[in-house]
């Protein structure tokens, strides 16, 4: 065969080829898509059939990165990616206020994916210039070292260019980061006058370009940049008096009662029974610590789910606590595990099951994401405790014994105290 015949071969494998690729499948990389249901599933793949990867909440907004038969690829907070149904979102166009930017702290880590648990690739200091390639969540993808990489956007003080747009159209924002700063004045170089924490709710007094005003815990009014908040239809968070838990109010929901029974133990232990023992336990030590407490049940009777997230809500609960004991068909499963909904309730979930770890000896299963009721539809900050296996007769003599639940509530109690400081 001579060198024309097979050039002309390869072009024609080229051309084929092309006409294969699937003509609805189209990149976005200059739009976004803000979900618009209340709990939005992201999937493997663009059907409904496709295992869930993750949920989303109203609100948030993710870069989409293909669009296939109504169905949204986006950019997911950890790198990865998910696909989303078209109509549980809106698409918007992306209109950048500004491309470039500098840095307004030293030693700022530029890391290689959007999150504070992903590898820290160099840092950038004061004044040091940026290209700013697209925004998600409170970060910033930029160019660095011929490659692209993702920083705070807190610290990025942007050159203003074209129209300003109100990013806020309710009248609450929630928190998206720890220690977020509630300045003074409307610009970075700016007293701070507060700090603001992951899932606390505020009520926008007013707006000013990109920073939105807002009252602190101590009555003090100030601005937070819009770029580390979120609008949400959740109410302000409660400003109660007290240092510590002294005034906070804890909702505790000892899980299951009547006729739901819970899991069964190997040796007979009632789930409904040990729970509620632990609850009214806790409620004691909270209360001597100067909390005020609301428990979804102090007796054997039935609560159905949405009475336990109706009693976070109506007492606008600064934290909501499940407890359970958990059970599975190997008797060889144990361990305590740790359930948050939210990723803003994380560090809630970290900090008390640190505590529980450090004072149990069982297995540490962690904090995990877990799509239970009771913590995906509280609108209060919320997490789920599983205190160890009744399906496990070794594990389940611990857990009946009373020097384990002082230890659960002991840990709880200090974890909680830990989590206000």
């Amino acid at each position: 065969m001579g060198k024309k015949e097979l050039l002309m071969i390869l072009a024609l494998i080229f051309i084929i080829a092309g006409c294969g690729k699937d003509p609805s499948l189209t990149t976005a990389d200059s739009e976004t898509a803000t979900i618009t249901g209340e709990i939005v599933n992201v999937r493997e793949k663009p059907d409904t059939s496709y295992s869930v990867i993750t949920q989303l909440k109203k609100g948030e907004t993710y870069p989409i990165i293909k669009e296939k038969d109504e169905w949204y690829e986006i950019e997911l907070p950890s790198g990865g990616s998910g696909w989303i149904a078209g109509w549980l979102a809106s698409k918007e166009k992306i209109t950048a206020k500004s491309n470039e930017g500098s840095i307004t702290v030293q030693g700022l880590n530029v890391r290689s994916k959007p999150s504070t648990d992903s590898d820290v690739l160099g840092k950038l200091n004061e004044g040091d210039k940026v290209k700013i390639i697209e925004e998600s969540n409170g970060w910033s993808k930029i160019s660095f070292e011929s490659e692209t990489a993702w920083i705070s956007s807190e610290y990025i003080k942007k050159k203003e260019t074209g129209d300003k747009k109100t990013k806020h159209k309710s009248t609450n924002i929630m928190v998206l980061h720890d220690n977020s700063m509630i300045r003074k004045k409307p610009e970075l170089k700016s007293k701070v006058v507060g700090q603001a924490y992951a899932g606390e709710v505020y009520e926008v007094i007013n707006q000013k370009k990109n920073w939105v005003e807002v009252k602190t815990s101590e009555g003090k009014k100030g601005y937070i940049a819009d770029w580390v908040v979120s609008s949400t239809d959740r109410p302000a968070s409660q400003r109660r008096p007290g240092k510590g838990i002294s005034g906070k109010l804890i909702v505790i929901d000892a899980g299951h009662g009547g006729h739901d029974q819970g899991a069964a133990g190997a040796n007979g232990a009632i789930e409904k029974e040990l729970t509620l023992k632990t609850a009214k336990l806790l409620e004691k030590k909270l209360e001597k610590a100067g909390a005020q407490v609301v428990m979804t049940r102090s007796s054997d009777k039935y609560v159905p789910l949405y009475g336990r997230t109706n009693t976070a809500a109506e007492n606008t609960a600064d934290i909501f606590i499940s407890l359970h004991y958990d059970s599975i068909d190997d008797a060889s499963a144990s361990g305590h595990t740790t359930y948050y909904f939210h990723s803003y309730e994380k560090r809630l979930a970290d900090t008390l099951h640190s505590h529980l770890s450090k004072s149990l000896k069982l297995k540490d299963r962690g904090t995990q994401f877990g799509n239970y009721y009771v913590i995906r539809e509280n609108t209060q900050p919320a997490i789920l405790l599983e205190l160890g296996y009744l399906s496990n007769k070794g594990e389940e003599e611990v857990i009946k014994s009373k020097k384990y639940h002082e230890k659960v509530t002991d840990s709880i109690v200090k974890g909680l105290e830990d989590f206000y400081k």
